[in-house]
């Protein structure tokens, strides 16, 4: 074997140890559902030439990526021969092929779609108007059929049951049936006949069904699939002529860069969302995009503008009376997390506790994941205060609504409360949730 100096000089121009290499792969790795435990020996290999088995010489090129500010290819770590290596996705490329693909791929279970590497390159959008003379994908049509209203008003149909499935219940049972129902009924329609206006709704559909898909696949952490998704949805977007879809696809990019620590890149995304909003857009899906804003701005320390943004995202929605979409829904509990995510970044405990504590006051019944996902970081919170007995508490009522939910989310935050929970199993109420929670926690392995 040939030593690998195009990695060794990656590794000379970031300034990472063997180890530093190790490290961010297996992180990259564990954004895509991904447990991997490469150390300094492990880089000493694959300097000497050996070659990881993929996904992982795509992590690694992630790693660099991120690290050097420019896209490195796997070819560019010397991980994959050049002729190997496929060109970087194109706006132009056909939208119907690549939704089928990502629908049969990610369609299985987790631990079968895991290594769907997560990309910060892939964040780099346009803005709407940059958008606004780059036309519309062309599709070759089928001539088999011709797609009518009724089968547009019926995925609206299918589209607020899934939603209102996941809500309840979690990304876990429904993605599958989602991935399904695009790649069968949903990609297959985009190439039939139909009237113009036709036509631009079922794109606006396909395209709420992939942003909702995407997120399904966020709360199971599988955040390249995840983010695949939300690409489609934009681009499916962009070919309805939908500036408020297209903005609302990168308000979900922005969050999930946010929750993976990408600071940066979640404030340009929440900004450039922001922008895109039509004139004509409504209040709701302003303090929508708004609220992140405000959330991702104080995650990146950016105190003034999130308070001034968190501000705005109030008033518009005080002054909203639209109904609540299946895609995009945001109500006063929703604010209020907001209010959370900011006072947190901002070191206000106290705050962020009362914020959530009014969240979960305000959460719709039927939102059983979000409440769950808020008395497990309420729980955190109270912890960190030293408030042993309220922790145990938010952590008690976790817990019911737990076996309800198959969503990774839920399972992370049931992991979280056992390690928190393991030093203080002496005291009485800690051991009673510990013991709870390792029961639910064999009845779901079993």
């Amino acid at each position: 074997m040939a030593p690998n100096h195009l990695l060794r000089n990656l590794l000379t121009e970031s300034g990472w140890t063997g180890q530093k290499l190790a490290n961010h792969t297996n992180d990259v790795g564990a954004e895509a559902g991904l447990r991997l435990r490469y150390d300094r020996t492990s880089i000493a290999h694959w300097l000497s030439g050996a070659r990881p088995r993929p996904p992982v010489p795509e992590l690694v090129a992630e790693a660099f990526t991120r690290c050097l500010g420019r896209r490195i290819t796997t070819a560019d770590a010397g991980l994959t021969p050049a002729t190997a290596v496929a060109p970087p996705p194109s706006w132009r490329a056909d939208i119907v092929t690549e939704l089928r693909k990502l629908c049969r791929d990610g369609a299985a279970h987790r631990r079968t779609i895991s290594g769907c590497v997560y990309s910060l390159a892939a964040l780099s959008l346009p803005g709407w108007g940059d958008l606004a003379t780059a036309g519309v994908t062309a599709r070759p049509a089928d001539h088999g059929g011709r797609l009518e209203r009724a089968d547009v008003d019926a995925a609206q149909t299918m589209l607020e049951l899934f939603s209102a499935a996941d809500l309840t219940f979690g990304g876990g049972y429904v993605r599958p049936a989602l991935a399904r129902y695009l790649q069968t009924t949903i990609a297959p329609w985009l190439r039939l006949d139909a009237a113009p206006a036709v036509r631009t709704d079922a794109l606006i559909t396909a395209a709420q069904l992939s942003y909702l898909c995407g997120f399904l696949c966020f709360d199971d952490e599988l955040h390249g699939v995840a983010q695949r998704y939300y690409l489609i949805a934009a681009r499916l977007s962009h070919d309805a002529g939908d500036a408020l879809h297209y903005a609302i696809s990168l308000r979900a990019l922005s969050v999930q860069a946010r929750m993976l620590g990408h600071r940066t890149q979640a404030v340009d995304l929440a900004t450039t969302a922001a922008r895109a909003l039509p004139v004509h857009a409504p209040p709701l899906t302003r303090a929508f995009l708004t609220g992140q804003v405000a959330a991702a701005e104080a995650a990146a320390a950016e105190q003034h503008h999130a308070v001034t943004h968190l501000r705005a995202a109030e008033a518009y929605l005080e002054r909203a009376c639209d109904t609540t979409p299946p895609v995009g829904t945001y109500h006063p509990a929703a604010l209020s997390h907001h209010h959370a995510a900011v006072h947190a970044c901002l070191g206000d405990r106290g705050a962020a506790v009362s914020a959530l504590t009014q969240s979960l006051r305000h959460r719709p019944e039927a939102e059983r994941r979000a409440r769950a996902i808020t008395l497990a970081r309420l729980a955190e919170l109270h912890l960190d205060a030293g408030e042993l007995d309220r922790a145990c508490d938010a952590w008690s009522k976790f817990l019911d609504e737990y076996p309800y939910l198959r969503s990774q989310r839920a399972e992370t935050a049931l992991a979280t409360l056992r390690s928190c929970l393991r030093p203080h199993t002496a005291y009485a109420p800690a051991r009673s949730v510990t013991h709870k929670a390792a029961e639910l926690y064999r009845a779901r392995a079993a």
